[in-house]
């Protein structure tokens, strides 16, 4: 019952971060650090491991900034699952990237004046963590 609390929590805050990602192409500091306190309920050191993701990922994120979601990440669902769900998040990115480049070049459409912007990766992060916890893959 309360893993299922928990993850209920870690996926509630995981889903406002993607929206704000969407919407702002940022996420409060305050979101990761939720994150990392639903970790602690209850501690468990399986979960612990998840810091071999986590560690890194934090310290980059606070270096140079984005990735401390993912590290928090890494504190509620332990290594495996964590690594799991970044790889496949990044490969939807990816993929993602690929045909959207496919349709501007076969439609020839001209985004010259669009203005660059990153992808928001949390979107894709949400849905590679859940794969990864419910094992749909």
């Amino acid at each position: 019952m309360e893993g299922m609390i928990r993850l209920a929590l870690f996926f509630l805050v995981l889903s406002l971060a993607a929206v704000s990602d969407i919407r702002k192409r940022m996420i409060p500091d305050w979101m990761p650090l939720l994150i990392a306190g639903v970790s602690l309920l209850p501690m468990e050191p399986v979960y612990l491991t998840g810091l071999l993701v986590a560690l890194p990922l934090l310290v980059a994120g606070i270096t140079v900034g984005g990735i401390k979601l993912t590290g928090a990440c890494g504190l509620v669902l332990g290594f495996e699952r964590t690594l799991a769900g970044l790889l496949m998040a990044l490969s939807f990115l990816l993929l993602f990237h690929a045909v959207r480049q496919c349709v501007r070049k076969i439609g020839k459409v001209n985004f010259v004046a669009e203005k660059k912007q990153p992808y928001p990766l949390v979107p894709f992060l949400f849905v590679g963590m859940v794969i990864s916890v419910f094992g749909l893959y």
